[in-house]
């Protein structure tokens, strides 16, 4: 498959996944509508995604209000547990700038960057939405900051090595920041 028909197909299977947890995001944040930016021509979506990070815009028209989400929705073997929590890259191979630094900077300077953080989990066999999280991201960083996130790195076999620190869930809400979760299991949408 060509770099093209990579990223179209990535594309693709990111909006299908998107219109599964548009839902439970509503419901999580209460209402409005999601407009995705990633992958979006418009000259102003371009510069939102790939210079602030963000994936998709909230929209609460009757409030007059609107935030930027990252998100991350990840597939995971229904063998084992979906990994519940954020994960935020910190390095990479390449030495390009990774999101930790793009957000640290962000917020140390007053810049652009997206409100919210979400993060899915996809049962590999199903495509089902088994577990979903949406947290402050300043709340995710600070978290980082303080020393409390895992880090870790991807598996040798892996095109493209990074590191990552992993913020889990229940840890955050143990910390007393709010993370809004929804579980298959327990919530219907």
């Amino acid at each position: 498959m060509q770099r093209r028909d990579h990223v179209m197909n990535d594309m693709r299977v990111s909006m299908e996944r998107l219109e599964k947890a548009r839902p439970i995001i509503r419901r999580l944040l209460r209402g409005g509508e999601i407009h995705p930016i990633e992958g979006d021509d418009n000259r102003i979506c371009k510069i939102l995604d790939q210079t602030c990070g963000m994936d998709y815009l909230q929209v609460y028209a009757d409030r007059k209000l609107t935030w930027g989400i990252a998100s991350r929705i990840q597939t995971y073997n229904p063998a084992k547990k979906p990994w519940n929590s954020f994960t935020v890259r910190k390095a990479r191979a390449s030495g390009v700038a990774t999101e930790y630094e793009k957000r640290r900077d962000a917020i140390a300077h007053g810049g652009l960057y997206p409100y919210l953080t979400m993060q899915a989990y996809v049962n590999e066999n199903t495509g089902e939405i088994d577990s979903l999280a949406i947290a402050r991201t300043v709340d995710i960083m600070e978290f980082v900051d303080s020393g409390k996130a895992n880090e870790r790195h991807t598996n040798a076999d892996k095109i493209g090595q990074a590191a990552f620190f992993v913020v889990y869930w229940d840890e955050m809400e143990k910390s007393g920041y709010r993370v809004l979760r929804y579980n298959a299991k327990d919530d219907a949408v």
